[in-house]
This record gives structure tokens, C-alpha cells and sequence, in this order.
């Protein structure tokens, strides 16, 4: 009985694990009926002499498709996936901070860098995986050397 319980565990958990191959996976996905429009550009990297950027534009105003209650992470992560742009994040619900996209990360260009969103040519106070999304909205994610004030959004201290 026992030499039979090993395999039958093992074929049980091989046959429940779902595995995708690439192109699977960077499938486009139709995630709802409401669409955005999502930017990434990095031009202050660009302008900032870092070596391992070429390119200030990462992705131009891709429509992203998206449900209710969605949020401004959401898409990114559609968008990023559907373009197989790579991006990493750390943290988790209004905790959730964009640490890279397209391999330019926070601090590559100086202590004051990192990733930052507008929506409408507003910068929200809340954290992207915070932010509600409205059909239409455009989503625009800019690099930032300087806090901010390099992309418009000057920080006000707080």
C-alpha cells in the first residue's frame, strides 16, 4: 500500500500544477470592457546619461482593456505583460511600490529616481495599486531623476 501512495501523490501533484509555456503566457489578455490608455517613458534616464538606455519611450498609448474596479497597477501589469516588457514591483495592496520597468529601476539615476504615474496629467496622492481607474483614463508612467520636479510633479514635502 505504502509503495503505491508515493506515486499516486506525485502523479496527483503533477497533474493539478498548470504549466505555460512563453507565449502562453504573454498572451493579451481581455480583461473587461472598459479601456486606458498606458505611456512608459524614461526620458530623464535618457537625458541623465545612464549608460543602459537608448530609448525614452518604452511603450507609447497602448489601449489596455480593463474591468471596474481595476487600478492603475492593473494596467500596467496588462500592458507590460501583453508587450513582454519586464517590471517588478515589492509590497502589496496600498503598500505596493513600482520598483522597475524595462530594467531601469529606482536609484539607477541618483537618489532622487524612481518610477512615478500620472492619470489625466495629474499626479495621484495614492498609490498605484490604490488608484480606481474610469474608462478613458490615460495612464502615463515617467521616470523620475529628481523627485519628481523633473516630470512636473514637484514634491510639496509631507
Amino acid at each position: 500500500m505504502k509503495r503505491l501512495l508515493i506515486p499516486i501523490i506525485i502523479i496527483l501533484t503533477l497533474t493539478s500544477c498548470s504549466i505555460k509555456s512563453a507565449e502562453d503566457y504573454y498572451k493579451e489578455t481581455d480583461s473587461g470592457k472598459l479601456t486606458a490608455t498606458v505611456s512608459i517613458d524614461c526620458s530623464t534616464a535618457v537625458n541623465y546619461k545612464n549608460p543602459n538606455r537608448k530609448n525614452a519611450v518604452i511603450l507609447k498609448n497602448y489601449k489596455v482593456k480593463f474591468k471596474e474596479g481595476d487600478t492603475a497597477y492593473t494596467v500596467l501589469k496588462n500592458a507590460c505583460k501583453n508587450n513582454k516588457i519586464q517590471f517588478e514591483y515589492t509590497g502589496s495592496g496600498d503598500g505596493l511600490y513600482i520598483k522597475g520597468i524595462d530594467y531601469l529601476y529606482e536609484f539607477d539615476c541618483g537618489d532622487l529616481s524612481g518610477w512615478e504615474y500620472s492619470v489625466n496629467g495629474k499626479f495621484p496622492e495614492v498609490g498605484c495599486n490604490s488608484y480606481k481607474l474610469k474608462d478613458g483614463d490615460d495612464i502615463r508612467w515617467l521616470y523620475t531623476c529628481d523627485l519628481g520636479a523633473d516630470i512636473g510633479n514637484k514634491y510639496k514635502g509631507g
